[in-house]
């Protein structure tokens, strides 16, 4: 998990002196559906132990209040002995153009011998980093779900249209 995070905060540095060079010659075009990918690190605090997340998200960005809020929909894997499987609908809040906040309430299935069902929620920050074509964004985000508690550390890889 050390290994992961200095990763990150080298990942988090070389994108913004990569951003700020480009924030002047790059005016960001504004998109309305975001169609974005994940991967992290996740920190299972009940089981103890860390586990490889996959995620894949859908954003409309609405069209009032200056684009401040979305609506979509989110999916995230965690792989373990027992893999948990999460859909949710997805709730982000643009602080800036760049800052994101959100929650998203969903559903949790853990594939046991048993299929077992959660209600889950999510809650997480990002800083987007616009590369033109796509943008990378440092991801944390922690989840509820009954007696499980997770934190992804993850990327985020995606672009608008």
């Amino acid at each position: 998990m050390k290994v992961f995070i200095i990763l990150f905060l080298v990942l988090i540095s070389v994108l913004n002196f990569y951003a700020y060079g480009q924030s002047s010659v790059h005016e960001h075009e504004e998109h309305k559906h975001h169609i974005g990918f994940l991967i992290g690190s996740v920190y299972n605090f009940t089981e103890e132990k860390n586990m490889l997340g996959l995620g894949f998200e859908y954003e409309y960005v609405l069209p009032f209040w200056n684009n401040l809020l979305g609506i979509g929909l989110a999916s995230e894997v965690v792989f373990d002995e027992h893999k948990h499987y999460v859909f949710s609908l997805l709730v982000p809040v643009h602080l800036t153009r760049e800052f994101t906040l959100f929650a998203a309430p969903g559903i949790m299935f853990i594939d046991k011998e048993e299929i077992e069902r959660r209600f889950a929620i999510h809650f997480g920050a990002e800083y987007e980093f616009d590369l033109k074509k796509f943008f990378l964004a440092p991801e944390i985000e922690i989840a509820f779900a009954g007696d499980d508690i997770h934190i992804m550390l993850a990327i985020h890889i995606g672009f608008g249209f």
